[in-house]
């Protein structure tokens, strides 16, 4: 005997019959959308910064935009590579790489408005530090 133990199951079989998650188990979605969801959003929700930011008033308004957004190029569909965390900046940019083109478009959201911060105050409680200093950006009216 080799000492090398032999799998259970081959990997063809494997990769046929992905496991399914057990039903007591959260699935990343469903965490998203029960912790990262602010009830106390507003009409800023989406606008712009007058530096050109989108107003994020929690995380999972962050992936709903970027969810429905298209390529700006060629309309295709797009897939989520990376969350930057730049609160230091007051700000969370996300990545996204074009599924049709495979251009890179980047979306770069406000997080330094009192909606957001007070939403994340309440989810940290006693853990909860301002990282941004800076005076809190104002929406710019559409249009």
């Amino acid at each position: 005997m080799s000492g090398r133990r032999k799998p259970w199951r081959s990997r063809q079989r494997a990769a046929a019959a992905p496991v399914q998650p057990q039903e007591s188990v959260p699935q990343p979605d469903s965490l998203i959308d029960d912790v990262g969801y602010n009830p106390e959003r507003n009409q800023y929700l989406f606008w712009l910064t007058e530096e050109g930011y989108l107003v994020a008033q929690d995380i999972t308004c962050q992936h709903e935009y970027v969810q429905r957004a298209t390529c700006p190029h060629c309309g295709g569909k797009l897939k989520l590579m990376a969350h930057l965390n730049r609160a230091g900046q007051g700000l969370s940019e996300m990545v996204t790489i074009c599924l049709g083109c495979r251009q890179r478009v980047i979306f770069i959201f406000d997080i330094s408005n009192e909606v957001y911060q007070t939403w994340w105050a309440k989810q940290l409680g006693d853990l909860y530090v301002r990282q941004y200093d800076g005076p809190t950006r104002q929406p710019q009216e559409p249009g």
